[in-house]
């Protein structure tokens, strides 16, 4: 009966914990190792590096699923990234594990941005259109680039890749999931056809 319980709570533990991670929001993605005592470069996709300063604790989470929340002891800045100390990595062995993985927050802890400026979690699966109303695809990934970002918009096989800039992305509407744009001569993959 005891170890009946334990499982209980454990699958409970398991179900909040899965819930808790469908509420968690990409803020980042972990770079390299730097040192050999385990921390590891960060760059920001939502803000300023500093921006992982403000923070108590993060979620990573690889491309294969695996997830874990980690203690944030220090951070500091170092150009367009930063050096992340965690609690539980104290090593070069174990920081490498984490190479590549998403950095993850809970949305509530999200700061509000000023108008005009949006999450890119906020953006994908956007219905992307044309200023006359035609859709070129959905707004499939976002690729941050030192200038501005490139939208990548996908639609039966096709691919698109266009800029996160004023001239172009002429309306967003996050509530109704679209995005209408004034595309230039070329900008289209199928223009070039």
């Amino acid at each position: 009966m005891i170890s009946s319980n334990v499982s209980d709570s454990e699958a409970t533990l398991g179900i909040q914990m899965k819930e808790m991670l469908k509420e968690l929001v990409t803020v980042g993605e972990v770079g390299r190792p730097h040192g050999l005592l385990g921390s590891l470069r960060a760059r920001s996709i939502v803000s300023s590096p500093n921006r992982f300063a403000e923070l108590a604790k993060v979620f990573f989470e690889l491309p294969s699923g695996q997830q874990d929340c980690f203690t944030i002891r220090h951070v500091r800045a170092q150009k367009s990234t930063c050096i992340i100390t965690l609690e539980e990595i104290n090593s070069i062995e174990q920081a490498v594990v984490w190479v590549k993985a998403k950095i993850k927050i809970p949305k509530d802890c999200l700061e509000v941005l000023p108008a005009g400026q949006y999450y890119h979690f906020d953006l994908v699966g956007m219905e992307v259109l044309t200023e006359t109303g035609s859709s070129i695809g959905t707004l499939e990934d976002i690729l941050p680039t030192g200038s501005n970002d490139v939208f990548v918009v996908k639609q039966h096989g096709i691919e698109h890749l266009i800029p996160g800039t004023e001239e172009i992305v002429r309306h967003i509407d996050v509530e109704h999931k679209r995005m209408v744009i004034r595309p230039i001569e070329g900008l289209l993959a199928y223009d070039e056809m």
